[in-house]
């Protein structure tokens, strides 16, 4: 008997585990990341743009799997939102974010109709249990204009007035929501479809989920001049 009831225990734990959903927006996903390269290009008399190569690791601190989807672009998720700050935990000081638009493209109706399946096709997918993590690089351009463009950005000549190793943290957008297009809510309905194998990111009411990185160290003062061709 008691046995018996060992058994079913085991049974509803390993069921519960498997098929509770996490609560929390993130289900325990990280981001830290390093600035592992910096050239800056100086030759429009308008901006100073920096160009940044980020090494980042997308880490599983939960508790459940993290279905991650693959990078539909050749150099990563879409990188959209930059911000810097002057210590690691304050306020944002710059800022500004540019995100990819609606697109029909073919290659989306393609993407839709491969993961469109009854379990995460490995090809796809990446499948981040507790505790692993995940590499990625991405690259992006941080620019300072000549004169004031818009809110949350800061002239060169102001930035010069502050340190010179600052903060940055990038934000990335994890979900190919482009496939909806073609196939509407089928990120929300893979969510509820392959919830026995892990959680699909993704905010409520929406197709989209963007993460932000923990504040990474960037020294402007070591960048190297880029070579414009």
């Amino acid at each position: 008997m008691q046995r018996f009831l060992t058994t079913i225990f085991l049974i509803i734990c390993f069921t519960l585990s498997v098929f509770t959903q996490c609560n929390e927006e993130t289900c325990g996903l990280v981001v830290r990341g390093t600035v592992t390269n910096l050239e800056v290009d100086r030759t429009n008399k308008n901006y100073v743009k920096f160009f940044a190569t980020v090494d980042a690791e997308f880490i599983n601190e939960g508790t459940e799997n993290i279905i991650l989807f693959k990078p539909e672009f050749e150099d990563g998720y879409w990188l959209g939102g930059r911000s810097l700050s002057v210590n690691e935990s304050g306020e944002s000081i710059f800022g500004y974010g540019l995100w990819q638009s609606v697109s029909g493209s073919n290659s989306y109706s393609k993407l839709a109709e491969k993961l469109d399946v009854k379990i995460p096709p490995k090809d796809l997918t990446i499948i981040l249990k507790p505790n692993e993590k995940w590499n990625l690089q991405s690259k992006t351009d941080i620019f300072f204009g000549a004169k004031t463009i818009g809110l949350g950005k800061k002239t060169w000549e102001e930035m010069q007035k502050l340190p010179s190793k600052l903060w940055l943290s990038v934000s990335y957008e994890i979900l190919p929501w482009n496939v909806e297009y073609f196939k509407p809510k089928l990120i929300s309905k893979l969510q509820k479809r392959w919830k026995s194998y892990g959680n699909v990111l993704v905010k409520a009411e929406s197709n989209h989920f963007i993460i932000s990185s923990e504040p990474m160290l960037i020294d402007f003062s070591q960048a190297k001049e880029k070579v414009v061709e």
